[in-house]
């Protein structure tokens, strides 16, 4: 069986990509025998390769842009070519913010109240605060910012407009930061994230010692079965399937639901491979999970 991990592309998530890529297939070479790892530049040059390489199966180690948000895995279906996991429907969906929110709620799942903005003029429509501000179809908290009032509101909105063409703005919500691994239908143990200091931004996530991650062992039995429904039933309202993270924050013991990460890193600092770890199942073993058969 050859496997083909592909890693790199261009977006902004690139270097956490490209750690992930070699992780993956470090581990993935104690259980097969023919595992490539490949760096591709753009979605043209991965295309092309991973047509020609005759792999049976593709994992998917890009993070952001057109290879998280189903544009790749719409063109391997297309393709016949197997690849790990959620499908491009899934991937679209849970890549766009507003769309993923609009579902959870439609579904009766606790989701924070938020907004679309495309243009400046929209910064109207705001009318609560304190705000969370972010790009709509970003990860690895790229972008993300918090204003007290439309004042300072103003500038970062501008900013974050010109620089990403649009944006979600949510109700700031302040409570614990959780977030749960989900393999179709296995829930891992949930970790809580404490950054040392700021909030769980891009340098605090792929910065080793910067924040805590602790496996949940202080919720009520109650709490916790709600936290891992709730992270669940969000998971299948997108149609995900293989492995996916879900963000949440539990305030006065209700999990309001963040985002759905269906390409979630595999690093050393990554928050899967430790939920995994507490569930008993290894690195090496995990990644040979998501191969599947």
């Amino acid at each position: 069986m050859k496997i083909l991990v592909v890693c790199g592309g261009d977006s902004n998530e690139k270097e956490v990509s490209l750690k992930t890529g070699k992780a993956v297939a470090e581990a993935l070479r104690a259980s097969f025998d023919d595992v490539e790892c490949f760096i591709c530049k753009n979605k043209k040059h991965c295309i092309e390769y991973i047509e020609k390489s005759n792999a049976d199966k593709v994992f998917i180690a890009l993070h952001g842009g057109w290879g998280e948000n189903g544009e790749l895995q719409a063109a391997l279906d297309i393709l016949g070519i197997s690849y790990t996991g959620s499908n491009f429907e899934a991937s679209c969906l849970s890549m766009n913010k507003f769309a993923s929110k609009s579902i959870f709620k439609a579904s009766g799942l606790p989701a924070a109240r938020g907004i679309l903005l495309k243009s400046r003029n929209d910064i109207e429509k705001i009318d609560f605060y304190p705000i969370c501000i972010k790009p709509n179809k970003e990860g690895s908290s790229i972008g993300v910012e918090f204003a007290q009032s439309r004042e300072e509101a103003e500038q970062k909105i501008e900013r974050l407009l010109q620089q990403f063409g649009e944006i979600i703005v949510e109700e700031q919500l302040i409570g614990r930061e959780l977030t749960v691994t989900v393999m179709d239908d296995t829930v891992f143990p949930i970790i809580e994230i404490k950054p040392k200091k700021g909030f769980y931004n891009y340098e605090n996530k792929y910065t080793k010692g910067n924040t805590e991650y602790l496996i949940v062992d202080n919720l009520t039995h109650d709490v916790e079965n709600i936290c891992k429904s709730v992270a669940h039933k969000a998971y299948k309202s997108l149609g995900c399937t293989g492995c996916a993270r879900v963000d949440i924050i539990l305030r006065n013991n209700i999990p309001y639901i963040l985002e759905v990460n269906t390409m979630p890193g595999m690093t050393e600092t990554s928050l899967v491979p430790k939920s995994a770890k507490a569930q008993g199942i290894s690195f090496e073993d995990l990644v040979k999970l998501m191969i599947g058969d």
